[in-house]
């Protein structure tokens, strides 16, 4: 079964392709938290997946834009929001 994803305030949502008014279930885009059939269940998380990768790619070139103009407070800034372990891993095996 096929579906039209569609962004509806903090949500995906999987609408029937024939029936445009017909929905299957929701996503939310930032907890992935599902409500619905779950028949839409992989194609909504494929497409929050993949929502998510673009900002990342995003991020990423906002990152490298950043660096080369020399300003890293943003990247600072973002850094302190994860966990000190995964900071970690990102070093050499000194840490």
């Amino acid at each position: 079964m096929k579906f039209k994803i569609v962004k509806k305030g903090k949500y995906f949502v999987a609408f029937d392709l024939d029936d445009k008014k017909r929905s299957y279930g929701k996503i939310h885009m930032d907890t992935g938290k599902f409500v619905g059939d779950t028949r839409c269940l992989v194609e909504l998380s494929q497409f929050q997946e993949n929502y998510k990768q673009e900002i990342v790619d995003e991020v990423l070139e906002n990152i490298k834009k950043d660096v080369t103009d020399g300003d890293v407070t943003a990247i600072e800034e973002l850094l302190k929001f994860l966990p000190i372990e995964n900071l970690k891993n990102y070093l050499p095996e000194v840490w």
